[in-house]
């Protein structure tokens, strides 16, 4: 490993360390009573996710980092520093981790949560797909994917207000439509940064090409929110749709995919 390699992985080792701390320590937060499921959510979700990057580098990363013990723990590191990083943004989009999920015992935030997670980590994960010349492709990559991911959320949230459903109406029906649409979406944006590096303009420009299915998937979001059902009592109901809504966001994400796009 380079000399550059070796502070990146120091600084993500620390950083990745300082983030999974303060997440982890939240489940300490009333643990002899917190004992429902948004507190395993919470728990386990994160380790899923690790596992989902290690299978996606396993299988697609480039050659050097597929058979070098060394590299694959390195972009795992990383890898784990990146979604614990953006992972504490969430709450400017009105969803709290530890106050939501953890200590107000939020199913509905923690199922969103979960969908915010998994997409960060297919954003992560897409900018390890294909061959480049170092990490800072990686970091590049990831970057362009995540910052569009916030930003498709920040424009639901705009028109919607979807967070006020998942904190204050505790719906988890709105709590699965929205970790279903992060899910979806990252994993798409991920596979819009996935290929071989040529240049920055390059993968800026086949990004944009690639793309474009999250712009009507938050736009079909956007229309459901607004026409969903009021009334918030009936539980089973709104949950079961939402699981459906859900569904179908990462169905269809996953056609695009890799049926359509096909893997690079």
């Amino acid at each position: 490993m380079s000399g550059d390699e070796v502070m990146v992985l120091i600084i993500s080792a620390v950083g990745g360390a300082m983030a999974w701390y303060r997440w982890y320590s939240a489940t300490l937060v009333r643990a002899l009573v917190v004992r429902n499921a948004s507190r395993s959510t919470f728990v386990v979700w994160p380790v899923i996710c690790m596992v989902l990057l290690h299978a996606i580098l396993r299988s697609w990363a480039a050659d050097d980092v597929r058979d070098s013990g060394t590299y694959m723990t390195f972009y795992m590191v990383a890898g784990a520093a990146w979604v614990g990083f953006f992972a504490q943004f969430c709450g400017l989009l009105g969803i709290s981790p530890r106050d939501d999920a953890v200590e107000r015992q939020n199913l509905a935030a923690a199922l969103a949560m979960a969908g915010a997670l998994a997409g960060i980590t297919f954003c992560f994960a897409g900018g390890n797909v294909g061959d480049g010349p170092g990490w800072w492709v990686v970091a590049f990559s990831a970057g362009l994917s995540t910052g569009a991911l916030f930003g498709l959320w920040a424009v639901v949230e705009w028109f919607t207000g979807i967070s006020e459903s998942v904190t204050v109406e505790r719906s988890g029906g709105a709590g699965l439509r929205l970790g279903g649409f992060l899910a979806g979406t990252g994993m798409i944006l991920g596979r819009a940064v996935a290929g071989d590096w040529v240049s920055a303009a390059a993968t800026v420009r086949d990004f944009a090409v690639v793309a474009w299915p999250v712009l009507p998937l938050a736009g079909v979001a956007v229309i459901i929110e607004w026409f969903r059902p009021l009334d918030v009592n009936a539980r089973t109901e709104d949950s079961a749709a939402g699981l459906f809504v859900a569904s179908v966001y990462i169905a269809a994400s996953f056609l695009y995919v890799f049926v359509w796009q096909g893997m690079p």
